[in-house]
């Protein structure tokens, strides 16, 4: 999810320390699983630590050459880790560094799709609609692009399961079923990837329909204009 608040008030950014180990191991992977054309679209990012409430784990903004800030809630990702791995074989349980590897690499996934939108303009086209208090078509906007980035992420989560096939990595695959439940789509992952391996247009449309209808309330909670119902 993009930043709003920044893309319209223009309020500054505070950098702060480098980033964790676990944002570079991340980096990493995605080299590996992205498409050529893909591999280098956080070469120009500043990425910035930040921790608060309600701070989410990866979340750009269109600022200079582009800034994701990555959330520093660590309390919070332990307990949902705690909570998602609890009937985990130990043998096979991924550990917390490398959840929060595959976290991370599905949340810059999702923001890699925001830099692309801010690239193509249309970032600045929902900001000039909300402004000119066009509401409806800004929200619809806001939530296509919501919903491309979760496209992008559930991409991704199928070269990543892929890449840890090949490298008999169950712990790592662990680590992604894990992160789809967190993000409430690993039943629609299933799916997903099934509509990919058969080139099924059908089926893809049918699953797609679902994520979005899914995830729409949590993609327009950070908007209150846009929440369900309100526009």
């Amino acid at each position: 999810m993009f930043i709003f608040l920044v893309c319209l008030t223009g309020a500054s950014l505070v950098r702060a320390e480098p980033p964790p180990v676990y944002l570079s191991s991340a980096l990493q992977i995605w080299a590996h699983v992205v498409p050529p054309e893909d591999k280098n679209i956080f070469k120009t990012i500043h990425f910035i630590p930040v921790s608060g409430a309600r701070v989410p784990l990866a979340r750009y903004t269109p600022k200079a050459d582009g800034v994701i800030e990555i959330g520093q809630n660590f309390r919070e990702y332990k307990n949902d880790y705690i909570y998602l791995s609890s009937n985990m074989d130990i043998s096979t349980k991924p550990d917390f560094r490398q959840h929060m590897v595959v976290m991370t690499l599905l949340s810059l996934a999702n923001e890699s799709a925001h830099i692309k939108q801010d690239k193509e303009r249309s970032l600045d086209k929902f900001i000039k609609l909300y402004k000119s208090g066009r509401i409806k078509e800004a929200c619809a906007l806001y939530s296509l692009q919501q919903h491309l980035s979760d496209i992008v992420m559930l991409r991704v989560a199928v070269d990543t399961e892929y890449f840890f096939l090949g490298a008999g990595n169950v712990k790592g695959l662990n680590a992604l079923r894990l992160a789809l439940e967190k993000n409430d789509l690993r039943d629609e992952f299933e799916d997903f990837r099934e509509a990919i391996k058969n080139h099924n247009e059908n089926q893809w449309n049918t699953i797609t329909r679902a994520i979005r209808a899914k995830r729409e309330t949590a993609n327009m909670a950070g908007i209150p204009a846009c929440r369900q119902g309100s526009y």
